[in-house]
């Protein structure tokens, strides 16, 4: 095959190239798995904001997603999207956790200025998979202060007419 439309910084896809062969090698996408919820959800468990990690008993777990992963040395890109508001201004926190594990794997944190405010904010984990069983993912939210989280809406009410989401994409990719 012959390419003509290339050079050192472009390829031009624009005409109809057929390729064949397979793609290997490292970074390769191994599978995605995702979940989205629109659904209103909340809790009044505190995520303690202090200088321990965060623990599986703490704040409100509003996802779950499992992936089974297809070799032990691959890498896991988890990244989690948390809309939702708290009734009173504070700091919200999203943890990361697996299976059964105590100990949260990341944390993110936004800062809500006013009580039932609408928020959004991620939080990205890289990781081996060091498994190849089936391994589920958590997010749980909450606030170190008192009061109710909420995701998919802000405490007094749904917002956006029902399509404001929350997710969990996890991508492995071949290492």
């Amino acid at each position: 095959m012959t390419v003509t439309k290339a050079n050192a910084d472009v390829l031009d896809l624009t005409d109809a190239y057929a390729f064949t062969g397979a793609v290997s090698g490292v970074g390769k996408i191994a599978q995605v798995v995702t979940t989205i919820t629109n659904t209103s959800a909340s809790g009044t468990t505190v995520l303690v904001g202090d200088d321990t990690i965060p623990q599986n008993t703490e704040g409100i777990e509003f996802m779950t997603l499992a992936i089974t992963p297809t070799s032990a040395t691959n890498t896991l890109v988890i990244d989690a999207h948390i809309t939702g508001g708290h009734s009173a201004a504070v700091n919200l926190l999203a943890a990361l956790f697996q299976d059964s594990t105590a100990n949260a794997l990341n944390v993110s944190a936004t800062r809500q200025d006013t009580a039932n405010a609408p928020v959004g904010f991620s939080l990205r984990h890289i990781m081996t998979s060091g498994t190849t069983s089936e391994t589920t993912f958590k997010i749980r939210a909450g606030s170190y202060s008192a009061g109710t989280m909420n995701i998919n809406d802000r405490n007094s009410g749904s917002l956006f007419g029902g399509v404001w989401s929350s997710s969990i994409v996890i991508t492995e990719y071949t290492t």
